[in-house]
């Protein structure tokens, strides 16, 4: 009866098995906490409002880092506040995007905010300013921005400030972000945005 060898790998292949085995589980970490964002996010949007889709361009405070990304998102119809000149509406924003990392490898992220916006109260059928305001939650797919400069933590919070202008169906607006794990994990550098979009509802 033929024997069955069992071959261990080498010491050669062992690190190589081990680092595929991390990346490994952080690709299905990250996909599954995608999967669970979007189910929580995007099973609102038919019933509630119109579907818009958002293109941000925006550069980093630090080591020159640019990224780009796509917004999917939606107003609740029902405003959070109603005055007679101002209401206070509630967004909901799912985010893609790109980070260019000159130093490092380039950073996939993907995350979810509520926007809190301060609008004209005929914001909807006429042109007018507004005011927004969220602290969200982010995915990243690493955490070097640097040799020398981490995150630390995949999962970072994401605080928003910003204004814009719309008009019909449009919305330009420009906005500073800051993301930082909260000092979940140390060391904690945190990160800085400066955002601009064009938006469209459809």
């Amino acid at each position: 009866m033929p024997r069955i060898r069992i071959v261990e790998p080498s010491s050669y292949h062992r690190p190589q098995i081990r680092e595929l085995m991390v990346h490994g589980k952080k690709i299905i970490s990250f996909g599954a906490a995608s999967v669970l964002f979007a189910a929580l996010g995007l099973s609102a949007p038919a019933s509630a409002a119109p579907l818009d889709l958002t293109l941000v361009a925006a550069h980093a405070s630090r080591h020159d880092i640019k990224k780009l990304g796509m917004i999917a998102g939606w107003t609740q119809p029902t405003p959070l506040w109603q005055g007679q000149d101002w209401r206070l509406a509630l967004r909901h924003e799912v985010e893609l995007a790109h980070w260019h990392v000159p130093d490092a490898r380039n950073i996939i992220e993907f995350g979810y905010s509520p926007v809190f916006r301060l609008e004209h109260a005929g914001a909807g059928s006429a042109p007018g300013f507004f005011v927004e305001a969220s602290i969200g939650v982010r995915l990243l797919s690493h955490t070097y921005l640097a040799p020398d400069t981490t995150m630390s933590t995949a999962f970072q919070f994401a605080d928003m400030l910003g204004a814009g202008w719309q008009w019909g169906a449009s919305t330009v607006g420009v906005r500073f972000q800051h993301e930082s794990n909260a000092s979940i994990k140390s060391p904690n550098p945190g990160i800085n945005f400066t955002e601009i979009y064009y938006r469209y509802r459809f």
